[in-house]
């Protein structure tokens, strides 16, 4: 058994913002993930009922199991879904809050094939907050201190909610009152995770309205062979591209590791960004809206200027932090929870109040098809739509920094600041609690910045001349020591100002 210092040290690996997340078995293991289960299910109440699932990693099944008997361990039970996506796992929750007081996905999302990790969910899809997986971290450390790995029976059955899952997913997007005389030909690519295997059911329904699907990378495979699946890789949506040329789709989609996100690349095969799949969504819901007083939707800190030119006016524009924990308990919020339209981030997850507030790949999926199919009838294609859009709006896509330390992190923030004060115009954006909500988001922000002092140091800057200018984010990874960069520019010359600022930064970044 580790020491308590070195489990310690263990746990700082592994706890991330919203979730946990590591190397399996040197961090994320069995040990950690009964603790996890145990932990989990103590937060959940007495005798709860826990759903698992896992993705498609080989580690999955081991930590699952482990999982199961730290659920058992605390007094609960399990019912185990198998391998599903986590949306498959978000849907036991939303939608039987009765049975299930949580859930646990053992997945790490779009991270190499040699990590590992979990999500957690309270009934009815509600999400654990960051002082509720404090306590979480606190129970595990406190359970191995007690050195508490011993084996009981496991109170577990299995369940199968694909079927239901794909009914709910079609019951929630209208089909269009006139479908396209010729086939919609749409490729899907799951890269070999559990993408395609939480499609197929919707598929199945979709082709009886005349839609031919082509697959890639189908099959569930943890080696990941083609490489990790993560819309965010350039070389991800390249490959989508290639193939939906190659086999003349009108759409392309492409699917991350469990699912919950999906990128889309058009006709041309050419990738249309998150903040234009958010436009698209939107356009379509602000066109159904019929809820009482203006809709609401909200925005995370590096998503494009194109939502706030496009929406604000039809809707209020809420801009949030990054991740989705915060986002999710903003749009549960009582000043919002009757208007929340839609909400989005730019790493493409998408957030739904109908789905029980939590984000979906498939309901934007079902989105876009419905979009491509309305064009068409029409005659027209998601390239016309968008030309004008990537023409006007240029992202830098993120950018990765590594800093030999969590204390150059902080040194580094306070550099680029002083460095973008210069810039005239220079407007920087800051979250902070706001106090009638209780919770953060986005406000304008003064000239002090000390990152190392705030409790959310992210670095939003803003030169705004109107019809053009450009703004940046460089925040801090949860736990890396490490910066993510974003830059986007609007108007005359975006592409070219779009890259000037990001090698300028780049370069301050080493």
């Amino acid at each position: 058994m580790q020491s308590d210092n070195s489990f310690v040290k263990l746990l700082d690996a592994v706890f991330k913002r919203d979730d946990l997340r590591g190397v399996y078995p040197e961090a994320m293991n069995a040990e950690v993930a009964m603790l996890a289960g145990w932990s989990f299910a103590k937060l959940c109440g007495k005798e709860p009922c826990i759903a698992v699932g896992y993705d498609a990693r080989l580690s999955s099944p081991e930590l699952s199991r482990a999982v199961c008997q730290g659920v058992a361990l605390a007094g609960g039970r399990t019912v185990k879904l198998g391998m599903v996506s986590s949306e498959q796992l978000y849907f036991a929750c939303g939608q039987y809050p009765e049975r299930f007081q949580g859930g646990v996905m053992v997945t790490a999302s779009h991270n190499p094939a040699e990590y590992n990790g979990m999500k957690f969910l309270h009934a009815g899809g509600q999400p654990v907050t960051s002082d509720e997986l404090a306590k979480i971290r606190q129970w595990m450390t406190e359970l191995h201190d007690m050195g508490a790995t011993q084996e009981v029976p496991v109170c577990s059955e299995s369940c199968d909610l694909s079927e239901a899952f794909a009914e709910r997913m079609l019951s929630l997007s209208a089909t269009p009152k006139a479908l396209p005389e010729k086939p919609l030909r749409i490729l899907v690519a799951a890269g070999n995770g559990v993408g395609a295997k939480a499609f197929a059911p919707i598929a199945t329904r979709l082709e009886q309205e005349g839609c031919e699907f082509v697959w890639l990378d189908e099959v569930p495979d943890g080696h990941f062979p083609h490489g990790v699946p993560n819309p965010l890789l350039p070389e991800y949506m390249s490959r989508i591209g290639t193939a939906v040329r190659a086999h003349g789709a009108q759409l392309g989609i492409g699917f991350d590791g469990d699912a919950d996100r999906a990128g889309f690349v058009d006709e041309q095969g050419a990738e249309i960004i998150p903040a234009q799949v958010y436009a698209l969504v939107v356009q379509d819901r602000l066109a159904g809206w019929r809820g009482s007083g203006k809709p609401v939707v909200m925005r995370n800190l590096c998503c494009s200027r194109l939502i706030w030119d496009l929406f604000d006016g039809p809707a209020e524009v809420v801009d949030t932090p990054v991740g989705h924990g915060q986002i999710k308990q903003l749009m549960r919020h009582p000043r919002y929870r009757e208007r929340i339209l839609f909400a989005g981030e730019h790493s493409g997850h998408y957030f739904y109040p109908e789905f029980y507030s939590v984000d979906s790949g498939m309901l934007t999926s079902l989105a876009l098809i419905r979009r491509t199919q309305r064009l068409q009838t029409e005659g027209k294609c998601l390239s016309g739509v968008l030309s004008e859009w990537r023409k006007n709006y240029c992202w830098s896509g993120e950018r990765n920094f590594e800093l030999p330390s969590r204390e150059q992190v902080y040194t580094a923030l306070q550099e680029v600041w002083e460095q973008l004060q210069r810039v005239p115009g220079t407007q920087r954006v800051e979250i902070r609690i706001d106090p009638e909500l209780g919770l953060p988001r986005a406000f304008p922000g003064g000239t002090q910045y000390e990152p190392q002092a705030i409790r959310f140091p992210d670095l939003k800057v803003v030169v705004d001349h109107g019809d053009s200018g450009w703004w940046c984010v460089v925040r801090p990874s949860g736990n890396e020591p490490k910066l993510r960069l974003n830059v986007e520019a609007w108007g005359k010359d975006a592409q070219a100002r779009c890259d000037e600022v990001t090698t300028q930064i780049a370069g301050w970044l080493g």
